[in-house]
């Protein structure tokens, strides 16, 4: 099984963390160090979060884990096409930029995998039928 390493953006943290700030600085002026304490505790959460999404490839399927949401399994002989997008939906892809988005039987999932030539050629050597768009 081969891992596909994932592309943590910083930018989405980094809003994270100035967000968490912002919304507490009031309390930070005060001394409310519970206020922070607790802005912490959230951006440790996202972070792990994005931090624990991991992809992975063998010879028949792609695995997503999804952090605390579960794996999806998907059959790579059932991919048709792969293209880079902008989509900024809810998915296992924690970076804005470099995100994938595939699509497979009825479906798609965007990720966000760290090389994409890499991912790409890795699949095409299973299923050369897919469609890449970039």
């Amino acid at each position: 099984m081969k891992n596909i390493p994932v592309r943590v953006g910083w930018e989405l943290l980094l809003f994270v963390f100035v967000v968490m700030i912002f919304s507490t600085y009031q309390e930070i002026l005060k001394h409310n160090w519970k206020a922070l304490t607790f802005s912490m505790i959230i951006f440790g959460l996202v972070s792990g979060l994005c931090f624990s999404i991991k992809y992975k490839l063998d010879q028949e399927f792609f695995y997503i884990k999804n952090s605390i949401f579960g794996t999806t399994k998907i059959d790579v002989k059932d991919i048709y096409k792969i293209e880079k997008t902008w989509n900024q939906l809810s998915s296992p892809a924690p970076s804005v930029i470099g995100r994938v988005e595939i699509y497979y039987r009825n479906n798609s999932i965007v990720i966000s995998p760290k090389n994409f030539e890499e991912f790409k050629n890795e699949l095409l050597k299973i299923n050369p039928n897919i469609n890449v768009k970039e």
